[in-house]
């Protein structure tokens, strides 16, 4: 079996084309992102309590947030802090969670429940998820005239294009920055107000009871949780001046037009606002969905915003500030030469020192692993990024351990007279279990970085992924097609012919005696061998407990 594919050519080509469509095509399919997705673990749950001083807001309501909170036990970590008017709690999830939208679900239901402890004038808790992933493109709208800045119109286009942004294909999510948000201000006239006998709660009780964002009620079922909320939303002034707040003494109905002047505007102070190139604007963010390529999301994106510009009103600036493909088809550029660099040099030391039929060899495993690899990120959907591609580059050097000696010893055994196949099932035999030796050890080396939870885990876990596969990849070519080539190579070559430096590589007979009688000595006194093998080793753990640890160099 183990010369199989010698004896049967077409075998071999059906094989190694199968390994070059399977990689080539999962390289143009795959996923391509500057970085590796994180699971969402964080979140922030800010309370407000207007009025109420650091004390009482610790007291009702980060400690009530908190009890029902700790009933969670996948919840690793709660950090709060309480200020004048304010409660904020911090939640991070278990590393092991891999699925946290249930998780977030449970939390949730956890802050209602805390929510019914809470006293009179505390505000609804705001849950926020923290995504732990930068936008994908970041494109401005400016104010670009010397007239008065118009928030209206700034708002109405930012908001038409983050409806265009959201329509193309691919986009996971679409966000306002620097939105300026808009208010209603309600001055109330006091002495209108002393005159019908209403105080300032009445008045705020008829907004809030009259304000469709408070819901009206909540259905629970066994897979679903409802909330049940008021069609109608307070958007303009005359709703607003309808609002009626109670029957005078004559019967006629109090509205809030009656006792206050409404004006709409932006709110003051200002939460958040942008300014670009020192003009005021507002910036539009869009992130690609997880499993789409990059590069062409983003190609889909500029050509909508192309179109969509020309649309724009004078006056009105548009500007890309940040598109992440720029980012990543340089780095990913970047990793593939040095990624091309570093077979170039493999290629070299082998042609040096082995042959240029050697060289060949050892060189055709190195893209034909890389592209079984590219096939497994397909089947396991790692995506295309710096890490992955990083861990290749790692591995550049691995790969070609087992095709170097397995190439080497099937050409001695052809050198010595064996024939093809009977040198193929020798070398096979020969190595099969070093080589499978060699590659798990190696394997269970990177196995605990694959292995490794949390964020740190899933940034760095495809670095070591990458390079089992390529590793694995490694071993099956060297024990299959590498042997088979080798043989269909060197079926001319015999012990006869004279030696040749591109042939058979650089040799030199002073240093083969040298080395000869060094390993001589090794294997004579086992006990000096293996001492001198593990010396620097053990100076590496001495000296190890004396550095610094971190796991990011900042």
């Amino acid at each position: 079996m183990s010369d199989l594919f010698y004896r049967n050519r077409r075998l071999l080509v059906l094989a190694v084309l199968l390994i070059l469509v399977a990689g080539f095509s999962s390289y143009k399919i795959l996923p391509r992102r500057e970085d590796p997705e994180l699971t969402n673990r964080f979140a922030i749950v800010t309370t407000r309590f207007p009025g109420a001083n650091a004390e009482r807001v610790e007291a009702l309501v980060t400690e009530k947030l908190e009890e029902e909170l700790k009933e969670i036990e996948e919840i690793h970590i709660i950090n709060s802090s309480s200020r004048s008017g304010i409660s904020i709690v911090q939640i991070e999830l278990a590393d092991g969670i891999t699925n946290p939208d249930m998780h977030w679900s449970k939390i949730r239901d956890s802050i209602d429940d805390a929510r019914r402890n809470f006293p009179p004038g505390v505000l609804e808790p705001d849950f926020d998820t923290i995504v732990i992933d930068a936008w994908t493109i970041l494109t401005a709208l400016t104010w670009d005239i010397d007239a008065p800045l118009n928030h209206a119109i700034l708002r109405r286009l930012s908001k038409d294009l983050k409806d265009v942004l959201s329509d193309v294909p691919g986009t996971a999510e679409t966000d306002l920055i620097g939105e300026p948000r808009e208010e209603f201000r309600i001055e109330i006239d006091a002495s209108r107000m002393a005159a019908l006998g209403l105080s300032i709660e009445e008045v705020s009780r008829a907004i809030r009871q009259n304000d469709p964002k408070v819901p009206a009620g909540r259905f629970r079922g066994m897979k679903s949780d409802l909330v049940l909320e008021v069609e109608g939303e307070l958007d303009s002034i005359v709703r607003l001046q309808r609002i009626p707040i109670r029957k005078d003494s004559e019967g006629r109905m109090v509205r809030i037009g009656d006792i206050a002047e409404i004006h709409k505007g932006v709110e003051s102070p200002v939460r958040e606002s942008a300014l670009i190139a020192g003009k005021p604007g507002i910036i539009v963010a869009a992130r690609v969905a997880p499993g789409e390529r990059v590069d062409t999301w983003s190609a889909d994106v500029n050509a909508v915003l192309a179109d969509w510009v020309t649309d724009l009103p004078e006056g009105i600036g548009h500007t890309v500030l940040f598109d992440q493909s720029r980012y990543t088809a340089d780095r990913l550029e970047s990793l593939m030469w040095n990624l091309a660099l570093g077979a170039a040099l493999v290629t070299g030391v082998i042609l040096l020192l082995m042959g240029w039929r050697s060289a060949i060899l050892v060189a055709a495993s190195l893209p034909l692993s890389i592209l079984m690899v590219f096939a497994g990120m397909r089947f396991l959907n790692v995506p295309i990024h710096q890490m992955s591609v990083t861990g290749l580059i790692i591995a550049l050097g691995l790969l070609i351990d087992n095709a170097i000696v397995m190439v080497d010893e099937v050409r001695h055994r052809i050198a010595q007279g064996n024939g093809p196949s009977e040198a193929i099932r020798a070398a096979v035999k020969l190595l099969a279990i070093p080589l499978l030796s060699s590659t798990v050890t190696t394997v269970l080396a990177f196995l605990p970085i694959y292995l490794m939870p949390g964020g740190a885990g899933e940034f760095v876990g495809t670095i070591a992924l990458s390079v089992i596969m390529a590793l694995v990849s490694s071993f099956a070519l060297s024990l299959t097609i590498i042997p088979a080539l080798t043989a269909m190579m060197d079926r001319g070559s015999g012990r006869a012919r004279p030696k040749s430096l591109l042939r058979d590589g650089f040799s030199h007979a002073g240093m083969a005696r040298l080395y000869e009688r060094l390993l001589e000595k090794m294997l004579t006194r086992p006990a000096l061998g293996i001492g001198l093998a593990i010396l620097l080793p053990i100076a590496g753990f001495v000296v190890s407990s004396q550095l610094e640890e971190q796991f990011f160099p900042p």
